[in-house]
């Protein structure tokens, strides 16, 4: 599928107020809370910006904007705009494992029949909620490990109109493989040998009701699958920054018209 196809692997709204105090000895549960959000109907906005270091420069991207949709303790649709891509961003609704894509205005390069706007494809979508490709917020084994490894925690600033405590910590490839064992790192890479010292260094602002309202993660990645030839690169560098407001907003991501809508394998054939 087309390089515009990527935009699906970057990510991944109602009763969010200033909430009431917590006890000092309150259990902090960051996990629990969130999956009691992860219901059918409901959902989250997010604002994602990532950072990238691919050959010795740090460049930002645009961000990518949406929201993701909840369902039986899962991630189960998004709808996010990579502002990345195109002069006005792409657009892509995932479901399960379809994805579409929306072309507002025509392309010369990839003309698509009349009253079509919605290209539809099978594609790996990333059901998930997470800061960088590890820090899942939607997993509970991850995000326990993730905070078990807590260094730091301090009182924060407000997010979602929720002011937050800060926690903060450092988390091998190696813990986080424990927790997952199907993670993987760079491209599809198993985190062994040097690779599973080398850590994720994540911050997390907590609100009193115990949700995450900002997810930030900062790591590395081997390029040893990309180019083997590049060892005077020897990993790439990430910085992802997560912002979450409207939690349990109501939401029902659903997918494009059928009429305005054409199959990826009809274009390519």
């Amino acid at each position: 599928m087309r390089r515009r196809m990527a935009a699906v692997f970057l990510v991944a709204a109602s009763t969010v107020t200033a909430g009431p105090a917590v006890r000092a000895d309150a259990v902090v549960d960051p996990v629990g809370a969130i999956q009691r959000q992860l219901v059918p109907g409901h959902g989250v906005k997010i604002i994602q910006r990532t950072r990238v270091n691919w050959s010795g420069s740090w460049s930002t991207h645009k961000p990518v904007r949406g929201v993701v949709g909840f369902g039986n303790g899962k991630i189960v649709a998004t709808d996010l705009t990579n502002f990345n891509l195109g002069p006005h961003g792409t657009r892509n609704i995932c479901i399960g494992k379809r994805g579409y894509e929306l072309h507002a205005k025509p392309d010369p390069d990839w003309p698509l029949p009349p009253g079509k706007s919605w290209v539809t494809y099978e594609w790996p979508c990333q059901l998930v909620l997470k800061s960088g490709h590890h820090v899942s917020l939607s997993d509970p084994a991850t995000l326990r490990a993730v905070l078990a490894t807590t260094a730091h925690k301090r009182p924060a600033g407000v997010y979602d109109g929720v002011r937050t405590t800060l926690y903060e910590g450092a988390i091998t490839f190696a813990q986080l493989h424990k927790a997952k064992p199907d993670m993987r790192i760079g491209f599809r890479s198993r985190p062994t040998g040097k690779y599973a010292t080398w850590k994720v260094s994540w911050r997390l602002w907590i609100g009193p009701d115990q949700l995450v309202r900002r997810a930030w993660s900062s790591w590395r990645d081997p390029n040893d699958s990309l180019d083997r030839s590049a060892v005077d690169k020897p990993y790439y560098a990430f910085v992802e920054d997560l912002r979450l407001s409207n939690w349990g907003m109501k939401l029902d991501i659903q997918p494009p018209p059928a009429d305005e809508t054409v199959a990826s394998e009809e274009l390519d054939d």
